[in-house]
């Protein structure tokens, strides 16, 4: 199990969501969350905090891939369609990096690849290395 995948292991905050990261590469991400009651508002669409979870949660992944952690000081969404059942997808793609910061665009789409949402984020990168905090 290399760093990443560590760090993708303690997120327990997605891990409740059961979102689940299929692949990850330098500066991207992408992951999945099938739709489940739980993920539903009082209006019985899909909520927008678990919308903006599954973003974060791959803006987290792209954004720590480097291996330096790298911490949101800015994010924000942009939701376009309401869902109430299936699978919403994220994908992360690193816009801008450089030594202290850097810009991910997140694409939230359905099953057929319709676009639900927009996340767009900043990071800080820190000093500290993903090796040194969670082990090589």
């Amino acid at each position: 199990m290399d760093v990443i995948e560590r760090f993708i292991a303690r997120d327990q905050f997605a891990g409740h969501l059961g979102i689940e990261v299929l692949e990850y590469s330098p500066g991207k991400a992408r992951a999945k969350m099938e739709i489940a009651p739980h993920h539903l508002n009082s209006a019985g669409i899909l909520h927008g905090g678990a919308t903006f979870a599954l973003a974060d949660t791959v803006f987290a992944v792209a954004s720590n891939s480097h291996g330096t952690l790298a911490v949101a000081i800015d994010a924000s969404i942009s939701y376009f369609r309401a869902l109430r059942k299936g699978t919403v997808f994220a994908e992360a793609k690193e816009v801008s990096v450089n030594p202290k910061l850097a810009t991910y665009q997140i694409r939230v789409e359905d099953e057929r690849g319709d676009a639900v949402a927009l996340f767009q984020g900043t990071v800080y990168r820190k000093k500290e290395r993903l090796e040194d905090l969670f082990g090589s």
